[in-house]
């Protein structure tokens, strides 16, 4: 045989292996990639409705996604539901209410990812399955996508015009943004002890009166539909920073409400080793989402506070973040299986 048929051949043979590699390796990433990425500092809205689609179509049968709101930038607020959304039991989770604290959102999306993921094995000796069967959780991954977006691209990302014309009047950095479009804070909007305080801004300004912003209004209503299903067992509330735990409660809180919250955070304690504050007045936390469940709605709730640094975190703190917190959501639900 001529060395040019030879070399025809083997070039041949050469360029099907090549193929058959290459076939192997996409089909062993489309199994086994993770769908939400981790380790960004700046995890966008973009990505966010992305994922939310890939993982609404590979985890189909246990996952539900859900629009319950916009905000005034015209924003989706979306829900995230796992497992067996006719339980008799639901845990919620809420993230990023503060705009600069948006490694919550990425957070969130990656335990999402995890529990439905590993749907049919044992995390802490009990099947997922088991637990979202009866406990379905409920996840808002990011509360304040308006004020998300200022944080990571600053005040020309918000597309109205008048919304952007009034940030720019409020000035401030927006990098460390933490309220919404109209520069109300959302950690301080709610219908509890209410009383308006600060100017529009960054942070701190309460707004005109109590529930007056989009994601506010969403977000009771996303609980008000939610507890007509069935008992509404815990709120998770995700901020950061600091690596502290917000989980004790004042004498107005109900005896039941008290017991469940303190089984709560002294889970999640045991699970982050976060350092556990004292209790905040009313007069201090006026307006807050975690107050308003404990004392107006009778559910338990407790506040994680991630990561050390400064917000807007570092994508180089999330893998500790993640290595404290990946199991903390479903150990929250097996405490109500």
């Amino acid at each position: 045989m001529k060395k040019s048929n030879i070399k025809r051949i083997l070039s041949g043979v050469f360029a099907m292996l090549m193929v058959c590699c290459i076939a192997f390796t996409t089909q062993g990433l489309t199994v086994n990639a993770a769908i939400v990425s981790g380790g960004k500092k700046n995890y966008s809205y973009k990505e966010l409705k992305t994922d939310l689609k890939q993982l609404q179509k590979k985890y189909k049968d246990h996952c539900q996604v859900n629009v319950i709101g916009k905000t005034a930038d015209k924003r989706n607020l979306y829900e995230v539901v796992i497992g067996n959304p006719n339980a008799k039991k639901h845990l919620l989770v809420i993230g990023n209410l503060h705009a600069r604290e948006h490694m919550t959102v990425q957070l969130c999306m990656k335990q999402i990812e995890y529990y439905l993921n590993n749907y049919n094995k044992k995390i802490n000796g009990k099947k997922v399955s088991a637990t979202l069967n009866k406990v379905a959780i409920h996840y808002v991954p990011s509360c304040n996508p308006d004020g998300t977006a200022i944080s990571q691209k600053g005040f020309n990302a918000i597309r109205n015009k008048s919304l952007r014309n009034g940030l720019r009047r409020m000035g401030g950095s927006s990098s460390r943004w933490k309220a919404n479009a109209r520069g109300v804070d959302l950690n301080r909007n709610w219908k509890v002890a209410f009383k308006k305080a600060g100017k529009k801004g960054s942070s701190g300004y309460r707004g005109p009166k109590a529930a007056s912003e989009k994601e506010v209004q969403a977000l009771v209503k996303w609980v008000n539909r939610i507890e007509r299903r069935g008992k509404i067992a815990g709120v998770v509330s995700y901020h950061s920073t600091g690596s502290i735990l917000y989980g004790r409660c004042a004498s107005r809180a109900t005896k039941k409400v008290r017991n469940i919250t303190t089984r709560m955070y002294k889970l999640a304690k045991s699970l982050t080793r976060y350092h556990l504050m004292p209790t905040e007045s009313i007069s201090v936390a006026r307006g807050c989402s975690r107050e308003y469940f404990l004392y107006k709605r009778n559910i338990p709730c407790i506040t994680i506070e991630v990561g050390v640094g400064a917000a807007p975190l570092s994508g180089r703190e999330f893998n500790s973040i993640w290595n404290k917190n990946k199991n903390v959501v479903i150990r929250e639900a097996q405490l109500f299986d």
